[in-house]
């Protein structure tokens, strides 16, 4: 089952580092460090699977040589402490093909980083099938046409990390949909996510020290503070049983005998806890069985599930049928006569104007979605309602809350998940509000039913546009 996985760091000279070294040794390659005058050679480095270099259009063709471009970066750098690069590593969904996971990394190094004028050089590996990673290796200043510019600080904010993190849990999750799959992954803490485990403490100890018995002082704590955790973690679930299947559903709406088995190994000490943990969690009043899944294996899922399920078909039904916020025929009119509507085009604007307080539409690539929403949004505006874009997160803090007089609209409402999603329409219903959800018709047929939009859209959803 697919995990969230991001580690960042800075590679410095301060620490001894060369980043000509870093880049040879996750590319897999063969370079040569003018700086020091040595050669790194890791062609005999087994697991590469892929190693690409990505810039921003307009920059020299030299930044798309691996040699080039890293002893350029050590030459452009003064100081004896310098920071050269940034390395952040995530780990690849194993629900993905090698080529699907190409192209996720491609789209998230795209739009989160060479999109802001960095230049990115990733490999994928795959040493562990179950655990495939991808390392990127990114220039720590803007590349022009002219090369490097000055260092660009601001991209050192903790806010930046935390766009980078969420941004790879959405794209991720994008991909993960479009491939017709229903796990999702989340970049929060599992506090955030009310999952009540603590965190594994990361030990960084590779495979060929693992039970060495003269290991330095400092690592050796980290392992009996992780055993520590392991031990605590699997006392709570055989306290609560409840919190695995929460936390299995937070994934993914469904799931096996297998995914429960997995998620355990490393939240137990040792066979006897395990075996505890695995029998208390099946036998949980909790747990719900299910039809058989696609592949015939026997799948669950948390009656908590079942219950956010029924409270968003009858929340978003009974405000579908509540009589409110339908635009006047003067704000109605003076917008559509601004846009140059085709028919189905003209019936969804309709729809979504129309009486009711809850709206859910499945568009076409080719629906106009931008022009529908922004015409909406005109209508609504000019009948005094306040109208809000509400994120796949939810309604956020520190916002005004929604009243009578507001319109939500979720545009991506087939990415969010069952809970999450029911969340928002309660947010809406409590106000009193108008909420709209729109999905992309294209990915819906893609995840084969699996997302809760299907379920509203079935009960008070516009079919098609």
């Amino acid at each position: 089952m697919a995990i969230y996985h991001l580690n960042a760091n800075v590679i410095s000279r301060g620490r001894g580092q060369s980043i000509v070294a870093a880049a040879a040794y996750r590319s897999g390659t063969r370079l040569r460090d003018d700086r020091y005058g040595s050669t790194h050679d890791y062609t005999a480095k087994r697991g590469g699977a892929h190693a690409e270099i990505m810039a921003p259009a307009g920059a020299p063709d030299w930044v798309r040589d691996r040699e080039a471009l890293w002893n350029r970066v050590e030459s452009a750098e003064l100081r004896k402490d310098s920071q050269l690069a940034r390395a952040i590593e995530v780990g690849l969904p194993v629900e993905l093909s090698a080529d699907q996971c190409l192209v996720l990394v491609r789209d998230y190094i795209a739009r989160t980083f060479v999109s802001k004028g960095m230049v990115a050089d990733f490999s994928i590996r795959r040493d562990n099938p179950e655990n495939p990673l991808a390392h990127l290796l990114l220039t720590l200043r803007e590349v022009g046409p002219l090369g490097f510019g000055p260092k660009a600080r601001h991209w050192n904010g903790k806010a930046n990390l935390l766009e980078w993190r969420a941004a790879w849990a959405e794209r991720a999750n994008e991909h993960l949909a479009r491939a017709g799959h229903a796990i999702r992954i989340d970049h929060r803490t599992l506090e955030a996510q009310q999952i009540e485990l603590t965190p594994a403490r990361r030990v960084g100890l590779g495979r060929p020290r693992d039970g060495d018995a003269n290991l330095p002082d400092h690592l050796a704590d980290r392992i009996t503070e992780q055993q520590r955790i392991v031990r605590e973690n699997g006392a709570a679930i055989l306290e609560d049983p409840s919190v695995v299947l929460r936390a299995l559903a937070h994934r993914s709406p469904t799931f096996t005998h297998d995914d429960i088995a997995r998620f355990l190994r490393p939240r137990t000490d040792g066979a006897a806890q395990f075996d505890a943990a695995l029998l208390a969690v099946t036998q949980s009043d909790e747990l719900v069985a299910l039809q058989s899944g696609r592949a015939g294996e026997n799948r669950f899922t948390s009656r908590d599930m079942l219950e956010a399920a029924k409270s968003l078909r009858q929340r978003a039904a009974s405000m579908a049928s509540r009589q409110g916020h339908g635009i006047s025929s003067h704000a109605h009119a003076g917008v559509l006569s601004q846009f140059g509507f085709e028919d189905e085009q003209r019936r969804a604007f309709d729809y979504l104007l129309g009486e009711g307080d809850a709206k859910a539409l499945a568009l076409a690539a080719n629906a106009g979605r931008v022009s529908l929403l922004t015409a909406a949004r005109e209508a609504w505006e000019r009948d005094g309602l306040r109208v809000y874009g509400v994120t796949r997160d939810g309604w956020q803090q520190g916002r005004d809350p929604p009243t009578r007089a507001s319109v939500l609209v979720v545009d991506g409402a087939e990415m969010i998940s069952l809970k999450p999603l029911e969340r928002i329409v309660a947010v809406a219903d409590k106000a009193r509000a108008k909420i709209v959800l729109i999905g992309d018709l294209q990915q819906l047929q893609a995840m084969n039913l699996d997302s809760p939009f299907q379920d509203v859209l079935r009960g008070i959803g516009l079919p098609v546009v």
